[in-house]
């Protein structure tokens, strides 16, 4: 048995302990309907004030946390304002401990407002910010142009359907690569084995083409790590650094971590630890087109862009009534179907309940962090809680 095939053998000895060993413990930190504490950023407002029908909105925030939930998180904001925020305590596998491989008596996670969350594919949402800003550079000059075209080297992958694939493709997750990522066991997930490899463009571009580029969509890192990697070419800096100089230092973000790959590089699918309150300043800043105290941090075309819908996913999994998601750059569109309107919504969408809606039409943002990483279930529970949250909205 080769090194690699024991750490495989070793890990998923970790995940069946972990399974087997770990019960949801929660603990409500936060009164539910109380008003949120302000800090030098997020100043609280009561539900009235914020548009909603206070008795429905609180009834909500109730019965969440008074059961017991599964999520570590859930924030509100409207008008800009801090409408709701609820901490639980509960059993987490962030990345920064052994790649999420924690031991089973390690003991339940402890969350606030302070507390850095795994925001897993959430971080596939902030690479796509950060390319738009590199577009807006023309550090990237046209996203449509053939991706193999940046990467000479990879000249012998050059087929004419591989050298069909651009930008745009991989930002719509329609390249029509081969790209297995919801496959369970590491040596079927195409994923997991982007913490190992150290040429990220040739493992990705070495498969074969199993659809035109542009038709069909299919989930896959790999493109996203393909988009960071052009991203650090270009610019010699490292994705973290990027993120640091060109987005979230900019808009107040100073505490964050991207947990890094076994050749140190961020993990650009889904690497990323944000606290929650921090997850709202992103929601904010697409709500605003890209302006962030009146300068404009990403272009706002690009926010458009990246908000519409350019390719229908057919998943249903994440949504609390079985409605479809459609996608754009890298952010998720989808809408909430009420009794009396349907409202749409936009989603940065992670692995495990991490989730920053934003809602245009009721200029509002919600937020949750979760440790089901792996759960087919999760996503329904949030896509339900958000459901109740938008009725309550005037």
């Amino acid at each position: 048995m080769s090194t690699q095939q024991r750490f495989f053998v070793f890990t998923f000895l970790l995940i069946t302990l972990n399974i087997g060993c770990q019960e949801p413990s929660v603990r409500l930190e936060t009164n539910a309907c109380s008003s949120p504490i302000s800090d030098s950023f997020w100043q609280p407002a009561n539900a009235h004030e914020s548009g909603f029908a206070t008795d429905a909105f609180c009834q909500v925030l109730k019965e969440y946390s008074e059961k017991n939930n599964l999520l570590h998180s859930l924030l509100i904001e409207r008008h800009g304002k801090l409408v709701a925020e609820i901490y639980h305590n509960g059993k987490d596998s962030p990345l920064n401990i052994r790649y999420g491989f924690r031991l089973p008596f390690d003991g339940e996670s402890v969350f606030d407002k302070d507390s850095l969350h795994d925001v897993r594919s959430v971080s596939k949402s902030v690479v796509s910010l950060l390319f738009g800003i590199a577009v807006e550079k023309k550090l990237i000059h046209e996203i449509d142009s053939s991706v193999l075209a940046s990467f000479p080297e990879l000249a012998d992958l050059e087929t004419v359907q591989h050298s069909s694939v651009t930008w745009r493709h991989l930002l719509t997750m329609s390249s029509g690569l081969d790209w297995k990522e919801w496959a369970r066991g590491f040596l079927t997930n195409d994923e997991a084995r982007l913490y190992w490899k150290k040429d990220l463009v040739r493992f990705v571009f070495e498969r074969p083409m199993i659809a035109p580029a542009g038709k069909v969509f299919n989930y896959n890192g790999g493109g996203t790590s393909v988009l960071a990697e052009i991203l650090t070419k270009e610019t010699g800096k490292s994705l973290e650094d990027l993120a640091a100089e060109w987005l979230f230092h900019p808009i107040g973000i100073n505490d964050y971590e991207w947990v890094k790959d076994r050749h140190g590089r961020a993990l650009a699918f889904g690497g990323l630890r944000l606290r929650p309150r921090d997850m709202l300043k992103l929601g904010r800043l697409m709500l605003n087109g890209g302006v962030w105290e009146k300068k404009q941090i990403v272009p706002k075309n690009w926010i458009e862009d990246s908000l519409k819908s350019h390719i229908t996913t057919n998943i249903t999994i994440l949504t609390g009534d079985d409605s479809p998601l459609e996608y754009g750059y890298q952010w998720w569109t989808g809408e909430t179907r009420l009794s009396n309107r349907t409202v749409s919504w936009q989603a940065a969408l992670g692995n495990g309940g991490q989730r920053i809606y934003i809602v245009p039409d009721l200029d509002m943002v919600v937020v949750t962090t979760a440790g089901e990483y792996g759960s087919a279930s999760i996503g329904k529970e949030v896509g339900r809680l958000l459901d109740k949250i938008l009725a309550t909205a005037n």
